[in-house]
């Protein structure tokens, strides 16, 4: 059975790591021993916890594909601070990829791993578009959608397809690092996930040249 103790340790140990210096320090250090004490009267209670954490069982390395063997679960109480995946969400985790390297016995925090689908392609690259929402389809792609990307030349009259089957890997609020989905500029961001660095290359070169519209193409199968 893994111990408690030491995932404990690791959990503190990453979260100090990761402290900046000055007073920030001190408050993170009240923090850990406020945690400590938590867990020392925890463990002289008659009850066992049971609650169960995801944790790793083995070493992963960021951008490494989550397998069934890399995970594990623990029962733990932990303090409000530390955050984890709970083990009723331990499947969700299959096949995404790490967004951060994990050691053995390392709780599994819910940014430790990509959205599903992100990145499951070893040669796939992500690349950013900013688009008006009507060009953007808001309100009807999500992540994981597929789309055409078609290029208007401003100065004709022209439109060509520049990639097919392209995968959303997030749009709107849900691109990383954006806001509320649309920017000041009124634009929306879409994260695109392509088949490697030349047709991003294409698709970053066709943003700033032309003028992009992404389409929904008919679904694939025989219609009923």
């Amino acid at each position: 059975m893994i111990g408690t103790d030491r995932v404990v340790i690791r959990t503190r140990a990453r979260l100090a790591g990761r402290l900046p210096t000055g007073r920030a320090v001190v408050g993170g250090l009240l923090v850990t021993l406020a945690a400590a004490g938590v867990l020392v009267a925890h463990r002289s209670a008659s009850q066992p916890p049971t609650t169960r954490y995801v944790v790793a069982t083995r070493a992963v390395a960021a951008g490494q594909t989550v397998g069934t063997d890399d995970l594990g679960t623990i029962a733990i109480e932990l303090p409000g601070e530390i955050s984890a995946v709970p083990s009723s969400e331990a499947s969700d985790l299959i096949g995404r990829v790490a967004a951060t390297a994990l050691e053995p016995l390392e709780l599994v925090r819910p940014g430790d791993v990509l959205s599903a689908g992100r990145f499951t392609d070893p040669e796939s690259v992500e690349v950013s578009l900013e688009l008006p929402p009507a060009r953007a389809l808001e309100g009807i792609i999500r992540t994981g959608s597929r789309v055409d990307v078609l290029v208007t030349d401003p100065d004709g009259d022209s439109t060509s397809v520049l990639a097919t089957g392209v995968r959303v890997t997030s749009t709107g609020s849900e691109a990383e690092g954006g806001g509320g989905g649309i920017g000041d500029s009124g634009s929306i961001r879409v994260l695109l996930s392509v088949s490697d660095s030349a047709q991003a290359t294409a698709l970053v070169d066709a943003s700033l040249r032309s003028d992009i519209t992404l389409v929904l193409p008919r679904p694939s199968g025989d219609a009923t």
